[in-house]
């Protein structure tokens, strides 16, 4: 049987041992890293996944416990063995570039092979062909400041695989990075796990990048507090039949990655207990509703993909059930951009959507779903309440109780029952009618 790469046994690092202001960054940590995997260190920041980087990387010694690398304490080498062992087993790429400002780009990627006694033909050889394969080397002549960030960030990975080093650790490789900049580093990365076989070591707090890894530890206030397989890779580490079994739980990690195993349970049993579909056909539904949302799709192209089956790329679901779903859809989505007229005449004087013709259309959408007649009265109330909601005047409890009182005090005289049914369905319209920019 394979033998781990990288062993962590009750690893605890301890900064300021023994002062008033000791301070245990990481405790009883273990871990089985295998050759070629792709291992993702995940949680958010402070949680110790840098300090798990920086002690298998050698600079870090363990406070207590046990790390070995190759079958070896790294921290047991002297000075000339460790440094040899950081310059040829371990690359590394720094989420803030790293970079020499007044060294060319050709130069930055072929520092590292002069301490290596590397003659200057040669590095310039291998540095350039580094930068031409990830797609930067037309800039090597540049300085760093000259580039985009994606750009410094390619130069990066090019300079941590120069010396061939058989581990490579990205530390936040994309924190300072845009989208598509983004995309195409964590495609360099993965091409390097993939194609050159190279054991990858990410500390990440972006859960997007969970599906490139082989496996991910969670870790929180200094432990690890689960370990998730991807079932989408191949394992490379060796799983006796029986021993690990890859449950919903884990496919709900991915999309829950902050969540607690027992969160996850719930969310586990309450779907179990509210849907007849399963997690794949739930997946595949997220997707044909966003491709719908998005205008990418029309009415009979969603219906169509809601009815197709699994093995096409369906979700599955009886043709009527589907058109029910495409025709609920569809209303809610009419119904949302109202909404949307409604809020705009806020900031546009050109644009005329009253609060009547809000609360009329929105009325009679209502009524017919729910069969309820409203008196005039009610009407009345009713345009109050909801331009009141998607003005932000009040919020969702507010207008759920104002449902409720008797219509002399403006309200709509509903049972709690209806007055929840109906709370529930207007927040799901206000939720696409309303746009709301999310800060991370």
């Amino acid at each position: 049987m394979a033998k781990p790469l990288i062993v962590c046994r009750d690893l605890s690092i301890i900064y300021n041992k023994g002062k008033s202001n000791e301070f245990k960054a990481l405790t009883g940590v273990n871990t089985d890293i295998y050759e070629g995997e792709y291992i993702i260190l995940f949680g958010p920041s402070g949680c110790g996944k840098s300090t798990l980087m920086y002690a298998i990387q050698g600079s870090l010694p363990p406070g207590e416990g046990t790390l070995l690398v190759k079958g070896d304490d790294v921290y047991s080498y002297p000075p000339a063995e460790r440094v040899y062992f950081q310059r040829y087993v371990m690359g590394i790429i720094f989420q803030s570039f790293n970079l020499i400002p007044s060294l060319s780009v050709l130069d930055n990627v072929a520092l590292p092979m002069i301490f290596c006694d590397v003659d200057k033909t040669k590095r310039n050889r291998r540095a350039q062909s580094l930068l031409d394969r990830f797609g930067v080397g037309h800039v090597s002549h540049k300085i760093p400041a000259m580039l985009s960030g994606g750009q410094q960030q390619r130069v990066s990975v090019s300079r941590s695989m120069v010396n061939d080093p058989k581990i490579l650790l990205a530390d936040e490789p994309t924190g300072n990075l845009d989208s598509i900049s983004t995309q195409q580093v964590m495609d360099k990365i993965d091409e390097i796990n993939t194609f050159d076989r190279r054991t990858i070591i990410m500390v990440s707090h972006n859960a997007a990048h969970l599906k490139y890894a082989h496996r991910v530890y969670y870790l929180k206030d200094g432990h690890i507090v689960r370990e998730v397989v991807n079932p989408q890779r191949k394992q490379i580490k060796p799983v006796s039949e029986g021993e690990t079994i890859v449950t919903e739980l884990e496919q709900l990690a991915r999309l829950y990655p902050y969540d607690s195993v027992e969160t996850l349970r719930v969310k586990s049993m309450v779907n179990y207990l509210t849907q007849d579909y399963s997690f794949d056909q739930i997946i595949r539904l997220e997707h044909s509703t966003d491709l719908f949302l998005q205008g990418k799709i029309d009415r009979d192209a969603f219906i169509k993909s809601l009815i197709l089956p699994l093995e096409r790329g369906g979700v599955e679901i009886d043709e009527k059930e589907a058109r029910r779903m495409v025709n609920v859809a569809s209303k809610m989505i009419d119904q949302a951009t109202d909404i949307k007229r409604y809020r705009a005449r806020k900031d546009n004087d050109g644009v005329f959507f009253s609060q009547h013709i809000l609360a009329e259309r929105m009325r009679d959408h209502l009524s017919g779903k729910y069969r309820i007649k409203f008196s005039k009265e009610q009407d009345e109330n009713m345009a109050e309440l909801i331009a009141d909601r998607v003005t932000g005047v009040i919020n969702e409890d507010e207008m759920n109780l104002r449902m409720t009182k008797s219509i002399r005090s403006g309200g709509l005289s509903l049972s709690e029952a209806e007055a929840d049914d109906m709370t529930r369905y207007f927040e799901k319209v206000i939720a696409q009618g309303v746009d709301v920019s999310y800060k991370s």
